[in-house]
């Protein structure tokens, strides 16, 4: 099986989701159809495992991208540029995970694959609540990011994560924040933020500041102030 995954991942990384074809993992792997459909029923099963073991890799890259000595900004700003590092490295795989159905946890294996993408979305979160804790921010004097008629969506998809624990405020923000950086990853990976010139890393950078402003501007005038 891991052998299959791994031919079936490199055809990915090669030429996008769409290049995916069991015919040519059975060529490769020397063996009939009907024997990998004794590991595989089909390519939707296939397809899941890929997207499963694409989320843990990023998640294993963002949780180890940030230094336990580093402050809480520090490790904020680690967990966040990350995210984009990991895309830029594996294209095809952030496609695969990022921009497919496959990959939203709508249709194959909804409950495998929500579980792998919460975990890289934990690192980001459980980043952005140190932070704010770090400036003595409470829930009550952090600024709403998110109208309110979101409250419901935002609540019930922190169920669905397993990441109800933190406070809304974070929830919301965390969200925010993986719309945005997703945006100019996905506008950078398909050409169109060097087609306006604008330089992506700077863009990136940019949000994330954003993001760590967001979450606690206290932290950041401190942070300032020590740097003078």
């Amino acid at each position: 099986m891991a052998e299959i995954k791994a031919l079936a991942m490199a055809q990915v990384r090669a030429g996008g989701p769409e290049a995916l074809s069991l015919a040519q993992v059975v060529r490769d792997m020397s063996m009939s159809p009907a024997a990998l459909y004794r590991y595989f029923e089909s390519k939707d099963a296939l397809l899941s495992e890929l997207v499963v073991d694409a989320y843990g890799e990023l998640a294993d890259f963002v949780v180890g991208s940030a230094p336990q000595a580093a402050s809480s900004l520090d490790r904020l700003a680690a967990v966040l540029g990350s995210i984009r590092a990991w895309a830029l490295a594996h294209p095809n795989a952030y496609r695969l995970v990022f921009q497919t159905e496959a990959g939203s946890g709508r249709t194959l294996e909804p409950e495998r694959t929500k579980a792998a993408a919460s975990r890289s979305m934990a690192a980001m979160i459980t980043a952005l609540d140190a932070a704010r804790a770090e400036a003595g921010r409470g829930p009550d004097d952090t600024r709403a990011v998110l109208p309110p008629t979101l409250d419901a969506a935002v609540s019930e998809w922190s169920r669905r994560s397993g990441l109800e624990a933190f406070a809304p405020d974070v929830l919301a923000l965390g969200l925010l924040s993986w719309t945005r950086l997703h945006g100019v990853i996905s506008l950078e990976l398909a050409g169109h933020l060097p087609a306006t010139g604008l330089d992506p890393a700077a863009l990136y950078d940019a949000e994330v500041a954003a993001i760590a402003r967001a979450a606690t501007d206290a932290a950041l005038d401190r942070r300032g102030r020590e740097a003078r």
